[in-house]
């Protein structure tokens, strides 16, 4: 009772203590008179007066726990309404996601695994390469690119994602769904008392689409790549362009794997948001 009254807005709590004032009041009245005989021959007197009495101790409390009812519906309400929310933002971030992959998902895999490798060996490149300029160190790295590895997987890269201005929209609709999810989605939840993506979940989202909305035509590092590739090849500034090649391999293998990742963590963002607002709203 306490916790209610508290809850109570003040200017209604001061209309319930005044009308308890009255109330004592009019019960003092109501005893004298029946002391003193001054209801015996009042009957239509006495019943409202008696009903207005009770009415002013009854009234308060009846306001008092309507109120509460009131508020605890109202917040009922808006758990349902954010759940439901949820329920429809998470669901529209997981189906934009494979939209980024309008090509076969498979080839993105294999274009992933083989930049990753490419950007270990040129890494392994880079350090072997030393002060002294060992250029039995590139040997490695020189196969790799002659047997046709990178053109491979940047086939099979361009053959998935088709990068360019195709790809510019559903960047924007992930990054859009994801933007929405985790500032308004995610406030409303906690402040209704739901429950929100676990901090690790959200922050290895938050870095994928990071990734992509980094260069949304999600093709700049093509272009950079060729420029490092043919300047390594050509033997000019070789410590400089194999840097700039194994950065830009790293940038194609980590876009990759954003977009995998991204497919696997949306659907368990699904599993988590999902079914607890199934089954509160039902």
């Amino acid at each position: 009772m306490r916790g209610i009254w508290e809850e109570t807005p003040r200017g209604l709590r001061l209309g319930c203590v005044a009308l308890w004032v009255v109330g004592v009041v009019l019960l003092g009245l109501g005893w004298w008179g029946d002391r003193t005989g001054f209801w015996a021959d009042k009957s239509f007197i006495t019943n409202v007066f008696s009903s207005v009495t009770a009415a002013a101790f009854g009234v308060p409390l009846a306001l008092v726990v309507l109120n509460r009812v009131a508020m605890v519906q109202a917040e009922a309400v808006e758990v349902r309404a954010g759940l439901r929310l949820a329920m429809r933002v998470v669901g529209d971030f997981a189906a934009s996601v494979p939209r980024l992959v309008p090509g076969p998902a498979v080839r993105l895999h294999d274009a992933a695994a083989g930049l990753l490798a490419l950007e270990r060996v040129a890494q392994a490149a880079l350090k072997d390469w030393g002060p002294n300029g060992d250029d039995g160190a590139l040997a490695d790295l020189r196969q790799q690119l002659a047997d046709g590895t990178l053109e491979n997987a940047l086939e099979d890269f361009r053959a998935a994602m088709r990068p360019g201005s195709q790809a510019v929209p559903a960047v924007a609709e992930v990054a859009a769904h994801w933007s929405f999810l985790n500032t308004t989605v995610r406030s409303r939840l906690l402040e209704t008392g739901g429950s929100w993506l676990s901090a690790h979940l959200a922050a290895q989202i938050d870095e994928y689409v990071s990734r992509l909305t980094a260069d949304a035509y999600l093709d700049g590092w093509l272009r950079d790549l060729d420029i490092a590739l043919r300047r390594f090849t050509d033997g000019s500034d070789v410590p400089q362009a194999l840097q700039e090649l194994w950065r830009q391999l790293e940038m194609g293998s980590e876009v990759a794997e954003a977009v995998i990742e991204l497919g696997t963590l949306s659907r368990e963002a699904c599993a988590v948001l999902a079914p607890a607002g199934a089954r509160t709203a039902a």
